[in-house]
């Protein structure tokens, strides 16, 4: 009897059938299973890369697209803010025009009631003048006539009211 040490050729030959026997087994039943999963694994993980390349594109081009908006938010800001400032200088102009011609309606109309005022008081001076010339007269001309003179006088100025 031969021990399991030893190493004889018939042992070396029954390792090589068993191995060669597993070895077509794990070909034929496993082999081509493992090739799929390892096949998949590669396939996910070249997925993942992928998607990782495309998050990073994506992510540049949202900020690449940030900016402009951002650019263009800023011009439009500028843009409304210099519009308003215009407008606002048009208004303030437009007030200014309108008070300096409400300022003039009101200095034409108050010339308007001064020249009237003026009109009637020289009117009034004049009738208050004219009634102390009257009665002025009138009192010189009572001193210096004599009776008869007096009513002709009186008579002359009844024929002028009456006409």
């Amino acid at each position: 009897m031969t021990s399991v040490i030893e190493i004889s050729d018939k042992m070396i030959l029954l390792t090589w059938v068993t191995f060669g026997i597993a070895a077509v087994c794990l070909h034929k039943l496993l082999w081509k299973h493992i090739l799929r999963i390892i096949e998949r694994r590669e396939k996910d993980v070249a997925d993942a890369l992928q998607g990782a390349e495309n998050a990073r594109q994506e992510l540049t081009a949202a900020e690449t697209t940030k900016k402009q908006v951002l650019r263009q938010a800023e011009q439009d800001t500028r843009t409304m803010t210099e519009a308003a400032a215009r407008q606002a200088a048009a208004i303030v102009a437009r007030a200014d025009v309108d008070a300096r011609a409400a300022a003039q309606q009101r200095v034409r109309e108050a010339e308007r009631v001064i020249q009237g005022e003026y009109r009637k008081a020289f009117e009034e001076l004049r009738h208050n003048a004219a009634d102390n010339i009257a009665r002025t007269v009138e009192k010189l001309i009572r001193q210096h006539l004599t009776d008869e003179q007096k009513r002709a006088y009186h008579e002359e100025m009844l024929k002028e009211i009456e006409l």
